[in-house]
């Protein structure tokens, strides 16, 4: 026997669908990507696993764009169980060696202050405003449990 679930039953599947796609839905606010924007891709973080006060290596790669690169934005996100903190700066590249790159492998470096898993969302913008797609990682930054910590492994080249 096959049973219509009426307008009461629609409205329940419709706010739980609802549900189900705002908790999709990422937790940075970060700019819509320019579809002639700047293409990024491949970040990565160098050591993966990471004391904090310990110094971190991002790269990623630029993949093409028509404009010098002139600004990238970092954002996080740093889980507590069921609820998270948000955070977002400007990264610290070094803008000048970008001059008239059009492709190539760009790195920044930062140190964590506090431990956890972070999300990691990384956009660029290129001189006519156009920003690139978002590029996404996870980082587990472990706490330094003796005191004194333990030494910062070393940054591979």
């Amino acid at each position: 026997m096959i049973r219509s679930i009426g307008v009461r039953g629609r409205a329940w599947a419709a706010l739980v669908l609802l549900g189900v796609v705002g908790g999709c839905a990422p937790l940075v606010d970060m700019a819509e990507p320019s579809p002639d924007g700047p293409r990024i891709s491949h970040l990565t973080f160098s050591p993966t696993e990471i004391l904090v006060g310990c110094p971190v290596r991002a790269k990623f790669r630029l993949d093409t764009t028509l404009e010098e690169i002139v600004s990238a934005k970092g954002a996080w996100v740093r889980r507590h169980g069921r609820s998270a903190e948000y955070e977002h700066a400007t990264v610290p590249i070094d803008l000048a060696a970008l001059h008239d790159q059009r492709a190539g492998e760009i790195e920044t470096r930062f140190i964590p202050r506090d431990s956890g898993t972070f999300y990691y969302y990384l956009q660029v913008g290129d001189r006519a405003g156009r920003m690139s797609n978002v590029l996404r990682a996870t980082l587990a930054v472990d706490p330094a449990w003796t005191d004194p910590a333990s030494p910062c492994p070393a940054l591979a080249p």
